[in-house]
């Protein structure tokens, strides 16, 4: 009899135990593993947080371009330029080239936009003022996206921004361009010269400046 309750006991810690280890009671916590993850930025987009950090600019915001006028969205900043998204494409300007839009401007004009449509008739039919006198450098880092001319081609480049300055302002009779074209070696000045001896003469014509520089008069 007293095999039998001895054996029984067994039985019964036994199933105390099977229990207890089904529970979790004995069961210690497994520490987890953590596993981290480190995502180092490429050192041009650091620099070129560094340089939007310290020149106060903010991809996003709306910038104009000085010699042109024409607005755009700073994109990118880089370390020795920015790239400005201007309708739907992509240039490279320099930091000294382009002037941060006012944003409560900005917020001022889009709320004049529910203006009546007789008076927005009246704002386009009123001509924009136009200075008699401007100036337009063509050394290549001074043109909009002039980082994108291939090496070796940079004449080209300048000769079509030339043109197409001079296109933009051709009805605009009296006016004189103020053309930047240093003084080097004289290729620059010389073609483009040559072009309104031989293509815009009739349209206008140029008088030497002071060192580096040929105005143009629109006839």
């Amino acid at each position: 009899m007293n095999k039998f309750n001895d054996f029984s006991a067994l039985k019964a810690l036994k199933k105390e135990m099977v229990e207890n280890e089904s529970s979790g009671k004995n069961i210690a916590p497994q520490p987890q593993k953590r596993s981290r993850t480190v995502i180092h930025k490429p050192k041009e987009l650091l620099e070129g947080e560094r340089m939007a950090k310290e020149r106060g600019l903010c991809p996003g915001c709306t910038v104009t371009l000085m010699d042109s006028n024409d607005r755009g969205i700073l994109r990118h900043v880089h370390k020795d330029c920015v790239e400005i998204e201007i309708d739907g494409l992509l240039f490279k300007s320099g930091f000294g080239e382009f002037v941060v839009n006012n944003a409560e401007e900005d917020a001022r004009l889009l709320r004049g936009v529910g203006v009546s449509h007789k008076r927005k008739e009246q704002e386009c039919d009123r001509p924009k003022a136009i200075p008699n006198e401007i100036s337009i450098d063509l050394h290549i880092e001074k043109i909009p996206s002039g980082y994108d001319a291939p090496k070796g081609f940079e004449l080209p480049y300048q000769l079509e921004y030339f043109k197409s300055i001079l296109h933009k302002y051709m009805k605009h009779k009296g006016m004189k361009i103020s053309f930047i074209h240093g003084v080097g070696d004289g290729i620059l000045r010389d073609a483009i010269r040559k072009e309104i001896d031989e293509v815009y003469a009739l349209s206008c014509f140029w008088t030497p400046g002071p060192a580096g520089v040929t105005i143009v008069t629109i006839r």
